[in-house]
């Protein structure tokens, strides 16, 4: 992947020429908006599911296809050649051509008459949000110098994390809306509710879509003085470096997967809670703790990783991985506050590994690959966090601990061992880059 010439790094960090900094804030905002509008494209089917069943005549194993399978899919798959285009032509229409493209989608979704329209059209949403994070991370590099930058790419990811919530909000807002008779009179009124919310909600993402023109393409940073790869030492330990760095972020990705989708489950399994008490305290907790985490994470990486001192960030990494640690071990306490302390812990200092690393990557590659780059990692994060991580709760519940231990001993083994592999792989990334050459000015 990583073949092209890359820059040599200055010793000193040069932040001349960089779009003005209230500007290039607007831009981060506009592409915060846009990341919840794609969370709730995204997830509103998810509220929906009874009456999609009812009305389609489909099983709950095809309802899982279309939440999952039939979006992560191409999202994952499609991501890459699409991170190589943020590489080579506009992001900016790149991202205009992304919001058109999953707005038509969920348009889509609200006219289909049978599991396999609903399918395509779940593609069709997967395929234009696809294109939204590796263009946008790859934008804000160039809108911020690096000794800024880990707190503009922390706001985004912020944004990603306040859309989960934003889209059961949103969607349980409109649906609310139309249960409540509000297209009474109106030439949809004759439309079944679920229909109406996926229209109401995918309609204005094309009209959104206009306010991505009010971004201008930056010029692309670090461009100058490049060198062969094959002739760099240097160059070639950033290859060793950034590699664990991506199973890093993908691991947080799997644990993040694995904790959500069961913290919920467990509390009212162990707990007796009441499942609408359970969405609403503990969604509204992890989307701060998840959003508050990236964002200190982003803060922490400016303040330890600038001039050039990139490495700085994965220490933080590690710090933060290791006092996951006990935290996952708490999720298996018998005490309802306990957990509900641990979960929403987790999620903090997960965000701070996620914003660390994702800031990392953009410091270790040079311009000309970075969609590329977030592309993979968005990829790996699909794959192996999406793909792998509810799943490995299940596993380990039946085959290590047995049904009868319940799903705590289960999650807690999952979340604690993903970190320490990500630990690992971090001391490795850290090993490696002290014992081989490194560009002057980076530490």
């Amino acid at each position: 992947m990583l073949t092209e010439p890359v820059r040599t790094p200055a010793p000193l960090e040069d932040n001349s020429g960089y779009p003005r900094r209230s500007y290039a804030w607007c831009v981060v905002a506009i592409l915060i908006a846009t990341a919840i509008v794609s969370y709730t494209d995204r997830q509103v089917l998810s509220l929906l599911v009874d009456p999609v069943r009812r009305d389609l005549g489909i099983s709950d194993t095809q309802i899982s296809l279309l939440l999952g399978t039939a979006f992560a899919v191409i999202y994952g798959i499609a991501g890459i050649p699409f991170g190589m285009l943020a590489d080579r032509s506009s992001r900016r229409n790149l991202i205009f051509f992304g919001v058109v493209v999953w707005s038509l989608g969920t348009v889509a979704c609200g006219y289909s008459h049978s599991f396999g329209q609903l399918f395509a059209a779940r593609i069709v949403v997967g395929l234009g949000e696809s294109v939204l994070s590796p263009a946008a991370i790859s934008l804000i590099s160039d809108y911020f110098p690096p000794s800024r930058r880990g707190m503009a790419v922390g706001c985004f990811l912020s944004g990603i994390a306040i859309g989960i919530g934003a889209s059961i909000l949103i969607g349980g807002g409109v649906l609310h809306l139309v249960e409540a008779g509000a297209m009474v009179g109106t030439p949809l009124a004759g439309v079944a509710p679920w229909r109406l919310v996926l229209l109401l909600i995918g309609a204005p993402g094309l009209a959104w879509s206009l306010m991505i023109f009010l971004i201008r393409e930056p010029v692309r940073r670090s461009t100058a003085g490049v060198v062969s790869r094959a002739a760099d030492p240097a160059r070639r330990t950033t290859l060793y470096v950034v590699a664990p760095i991506y199973f890093v972020v993908a691991m947080a990705s799997l644990v993040d997967n694995a904790v959500g989708a069961w913290a919920p489950t467990l509390l009212i399994r162990n707990f007796g809670r009441d499942p609408a008490q359970v969405g609403l305290q503990l969604g509204l907790l992890l989307t701060l703790a998840f959003g508050g985490g990236v964002l200190l994470g982003g803060w922490l990486s400016d303040l330890v990783g600038g001039g050039g001192r990139w490495m700085g960030k994965l220490r933080v990494c590690l710090v933060s991985s290791l006092a996951i640690l006990p935290v996952s071990w708490a999720i298996y306490s018998s005490e309802l506050a306990v957990v509900m302390a641990a979960v929403p812990l987790y999620f903090a200092l997960s965000g701070i590994v996620t914003a660390c690393g994702f800031s990392s990557i953009l410091d270790a590659i040079p311009n000309s690959q970075r969609g590329l780059a977030m592309a993979v990692s968005f990829f790996l994060n699909v794959a192996v966090g999406a793909g792998l991580g509810p799943t490995s709760v299940a596993l380990a519940s039946a085959h290590v601990f047995g049904a009868a231990a319940g799903l705590a001993p289960a999650i807690a083994f999952i979340a604690g061992l993903g970190y320490l592999l990500a630990a690992a792989a971090l001391l490795l990334a850290l090993t490696v880059f002290k014992s081989r050459p490194h560009p002057e000015g980076v530490h």
